[in-house]
């Protein structure tokens, strides 16, 4: 037979398991433990936190500009809606509480994450922190664009640019598909996807040696270099396609020795003695002022036309606005310069 003990714990276990005798139970303990929901206000920690940095309630109402009985009303609200005392009162004395002391270091960490916050924000409206993806053609990273991109990062010296040179169909194909924020190039032939934020209008030159006969002239026409070694640009490019369509359409043949890629490659050609070349100004500008280059106004004009372009599909960050404003203020900089 089980000891008396153990038949009374059996005994009692129905009691204890009835209905009535849970409902009483769970009502003691309601009655011990209210549930309160939690519904603090910003102000309602404010307070709290400035009566415990200041030490009282009267230093805290001029902290906050409240008035003492506002601070002490709120204080009561806060221990209301917690269910907890924060403070002891001793006369005109706050004296913290071992829970208040909890609650308040939590509270020190949420007013650090609310500063960190605070500070991303200002970092992010005054442009000190981010990062930019720029592209533009081989032939951009001389003249204006190296120009507007280094006023921006004296500007803003906390913005990182990652700067990627591709082919103006590349560039485009780059940006609809959102890989760049911002880019320069030519009048893309199709704008779909595309936003151009400006278009600039510049002109090709003709490029040959400093003695050669040729640099005697201020313009060079196209029945000029009719009767020279030509360096050809590949007609896959804009400019490439718009020599080969002028060279087809002359009376004479044009001697083309060498077809190559880009106005950076002629250029090097051409210094050489290969001949002579019709490029971007840009290029012949920087490459020319080692003495091995001159370079002449080309007839009939050949247009280089630049856009700023970026994303139709992704709405441009504060950062990005700034870059095309600076590029554009470079742009048109130049294009006065050159007309």
């Amino acid at each position: 037979m089980p000891p008396a003990s153990a038949w009374g714990a059996v005994g009692r276990s129905p009691c204890t398991e009835c209905p009535m005798s849970r409902s009483k139970a769970d009502a003691r303990a309601a009655s011990r433990a209210p549930e309160i929901p939690l519904r603090m206000s910003a102000l309602h920690l404010d307070v709290f936190n400035a009566v415990v940095v200041t030490g009282g309630v009267t230093a805290a109402s001029r902290q906050l500009h409240l008035s003492q009985p506002a601070v002490s009303r709120r204080l009561a609200d806060l221990e209301r809606v917690l269910g907890f005392d924060l403070f002891l009162r001793d006369g005109k004395r706050l004296i913290i509480t071992p829970e208040g002391k909890a609650f308040h270091e939590e509270l020190s960490i949420s007013y650090l994450g609310l500063e960190h916050l605070t500070k991303v924000a200002l970092d992010i409206r005054e442009l000190r922190r981010g990062h930019l993806r720029f592209v533009c053609m081989p032939a951009m990273s001389f003249g204006p664009v190296p120009k507007g991109l280094a006023a921006f990062s004296a500007r803003h010296p906390d913005i990182h640019i990652t700067h990627e040179t591709h082919s103006a169909a590349r560039i485009e194909d780059a940006l609809t598909s959102n890989l760049f924020d911002v880019g320069i190039g030519m009048a893309p032939r199709d704008m779909a996807g595309l936003v151009s934020e400006g278009r600039f209008a510049f002109s090709c030159v003709c490029v040959m040696r400093p003695d050669h006969p040729l640099a005697t002239q201020e313009t060079v026409t196209a029945t000029d270099i009719c009767r020279e070694a030509v360096v050809g640009i590949n007609p896959d490019t804009e400019i490439g396609s718009q020599l080969r369509r002028l060279f087809e359409s002359l009376p004479h043949s044009v001697s083309l020795r060498i077809e190559t890629q880009t106005s950076i490659a002629a250029c090097g050609l051409v210094e050489a003695g290969a001949g002579v070349a019709v490029v971007d100004p840009f290029t012949a500008a920087h490459l020319g002022r080692g003495g091995g280059l001159v370079s002449r106004r080309f007839s009939p004009i050949i247009p280089f036309d630049i856009h700023i372009l970026r994303p139709e599909r992704r709405v441009p960050s504060r950062a990005a606005q700034a870059l095309i404003a600076e590029l554009a203020a470079a742009m048109t900089s130049e294009e006065e310069a050159s007309s």
